[in-house]
Formats: structure tokens, C-alpha cells, sequence
């Protein structure tokens, strides 16, 4: 047997708990409702807000309504999805580069949270360019909405992972390097 064969047999159980997070969550959102990802929804109307000069009513059952855009910021704008893809994205990087159980463990919440502060700036990043999109091609501007999030999404998730596994691996070298020396 390998030694990265080994390293992946000692992984399995946290690459579960990572599934598994994923798995709840997921579950979690399919009973969600808009005040349940206010979490989500309030930070990004909050920015789209001051990127765009726009002043939003929180609408229950809704979600935050633009009047100047007539645009609604609801459970299918909050970023739920890209939020938990990125986690696992984190999560599995993170168990394939840290050595250190602890670190392994601690890697799930921290990944949670990067995750997070991640997908209110991508999200916003997607609704403010829908927005300005939207002036161009007034008549389809579902299938512009749709494109813009699909494309900015799949950017943001191929550059975070490129960035990230790039930066461990950096990072972890130069460790490995500094601990191997006298």
C-alpha cells in the first residue's frame, strides 16, 4: 500500500463528516424559507444596496424587494447552493493537505465560514452584474439572470479551488521544508 493511499484510507472519515454536513444542509434548505436564509439574504441586499444606490423592503414570504429595479432577493437569489458546494470545496482541501487531526476537524467550521464570507461577495458580485446586464437586454432578462448566476458561479468555484489548493500547497511545502531543517 502507498503512503497516499494510507493518507486517503485515514481521510474517509472525514471526508464523511464533510458529506454529511453537505447532506444535512442541503436537506435543511429543501424546509427553508426566506427568514430562515435571512443569514444569507440581509448581508447581500445589504451590499447590493450600497453598490447600486438601492433601498430595499423586506417582503415576508418574499424576500428583499428592490422597487428600483424591480428585482426580489429571495431563497433562489441567497446563494444557498454555491455557499455549501464551496464548503465542501474547502472541507476536501483542507482533509487533503493538513496532516494534523485537530487540523482536520477545525478545517469543517473554518470552512463553513469562509464559505460563507465568500458567497455573500460572489453573490452580490452576480446580482449587481445582473442588474447592470439587465439594461442591455430588457427582454430576456430571465435567461440573462440565469446565465450571469451560472457563469459566475462556476468562475468563482473553478478560481476559488485553483487559489486555494494552489495556496496549500505552497504553504504546506514551505512547512514541510522549514521542519525537515535543523
Amino acid at each position: 500500500m502507498t503512503n497516499s493511499t494510507l493518507q486517503t484510507n485515514k481521510n474517509i472519515p472525514y471526508y464523511l463528516a464533510a458529506l454529511g454536513v453537505f447532506v444535512l444542509l442541503k436537506f435543511g434548505f429543501r424546509f427553508a424559507d426566506n427568514d430562515d436564509l435571512v443569514f444569507l439574504l440581509k448581508p447581500t441586499d445589504t451590499l447590493v444596496g450600497i453598490l447600486t444606490g438601492s433601498y430595499s423592503v423586506y417582503l415576508i414570504n418574499e424576500g428583499y424587494y428592490h422597487d428600483t429595479f424591480n428585482i426580489l432577493i429571495g431563497k433562489s437569489c441567497s446563494g444557498f447552493n454555491f455557499w455549501v458546494l464551496c464548503f465542501l470545496l474547502f472541507s476536501c482541501l483542507a482533509i487533503k493537505y493538513f496532516e494534523k487531526p485537530i487540523h482536520k476537524i477545525m478545517a469543517l467550521p473554518a470552512a463553513l465560514i469562509f464559505a460563507y464570507l465568500l458567497t455573500v461577495f460572489v453573490n452580490t458580485s452576480r446580482i449587481v452584474a445582473s442588474i447592470a446586464a439587465a439594461n442591455f437586454m430588457q427582454n430576456q432578462q430571465r435567461l440573462l439572470h440565469e446565465a450571469i448566476g451560472i457563469m459566475t458561479n462556476i468562475s468563482f468555484l473553478i478560481l476559488i479551488f485553483y487559489l486555494t489548493e494552489k495556496f496549500l500547497r505552497q504553504k504546506l511545502s514551505k512547512h514541510k521544508h522549514h521542519a525537515k531543517t535543523p
